[in-house]
């Protein structure tokens, strides 16, 4: 008899069933997730020829490029270029993700946080730097940029800024090496008020740019903040380190095929590289202006 007793509560075979099945389902849908985010992390990723060399580069977590097929955006990117022009060459254009969604649905004219990729140009073209391994190529970077006139160079930004974007900057200054690690060199870069026209875009901006040899091409990535102060170092530090040492590692395998059937000296003034690099920092840091002042000139409706 106590073996036909039925349980106080007995659970109906279909829930048992489908409690069962929960976890497998579960555990697909996970799988699921985790595919859809590596094909959509190899989309975002672009591999132009610089220099005749195959590079992978890919935005940083949280950032979108900018598209050429949008006319906005298609205007931010060739002016950045100008702007970056004779010394380098614009390679990816960004925005934080949430602001360029803004963009695009006319909330909001411009970026508080953006940032671009660019790379040296010597002789008219981006050439590679041969006879350097990626640690040399820092390590000499990290003793050579002390030593440029960051005046001359603050006064070359400035002119720039003047005659192509029809503003003006003051309290532009650099911060020097932030860190170095096995993936880049890292230097920062502040800027008090940013004008444009008679009225102020800006009362103060951050960037931090980190510059690293990939394939033998010297790739620097900025990112950049505005209307902020020191405070936002650290973040876009951490940023900007993340991102390089994805790049390197992304980097690898065509580093190793292609390098192996190349090994020529072209003579590259590494100092003229290293000057190009620190004026692309803060021309990328300002180059956003450009976004202010055509909302000056469409008048305060616009």
């Amino acid at each position: 008899m106590a073996a036909l007793r039925k349980s106080p509560d007995p659970e109906p075979t279909a829930k048992r069933a489908s409690r069962r099945t929960q976890p497998a389902h579960a555990a697909c849908l996970l799988v699921g997730a985790l595919v859809v985010g590596l094909f959509t992390s190899a989309a975002r990723a672009e591999t132009p020829t610089l220099g005749g060399r195959t590079v992978i580069l890919e935005p940083p977590a949280g950032y979108c490029a900018l598209d050429p097929a949008r006319q906005d955006e298609a205007d931010l990117i060739a002016f950045n270029e100008k702007m970056q022009q004779p010394r380098n060459h614009l390679v990816m254009q960004l925005a934080d993700c949430g602001e360029l969604a803004d963009f695009r649905a006319g909330k909001r004219p411009s970026f508080d946080r953006y940032g671009q990729y660019f790379v040296p140009v010597t002789d008219g073209a981006v050439q590679p730097v041969t006879g350097f391994t990626r640690a040399s190529y820092l390590e000499e970077g990290a003793r050579e940029l002390p030593k440029l006139d960051s005046g001359v160079l603050v006064d070359e930004i400035t002119a720039k800024l003047r005659a192509g974007a029809g503003s003006d900057v003051t309290g532009m200054h650099f911060l020097g090496v932030l860190k170095q690690d096995e993936a880049g060199l890292y230097l920062g870069i502040a800027v008090g008020k940013v004008s444009v026209g008679d009225q102020t875009a800006s009362a103060g901006a951050i960037g931090v740019v980190g510059l690293t040899l990939v394939n033998e091409i010297p790739v620097s990535l900025g990112l950049y903040q505005a209307n902020v102060g020191a405070e936002a170092v650290p973040d876009l530090l951490a940023k900007v380190q993340q991102t390089l040492a994805s790049i390197v590692q992304a980097n690898a395998e065509t580093e190793a095929r292609e390098g192996a059937t190349r090994r020529v000296w072209h003579g590259i003034d590494l100092t003229a590289v290293l000057i190009g690099i620190a004026v692309g920092a803060a021309v990328g840091l300002l180059g956003w202006a450009w976004s202010r002042r055509r909302k000056h000139r469409a008048g305060p409706s616009a």
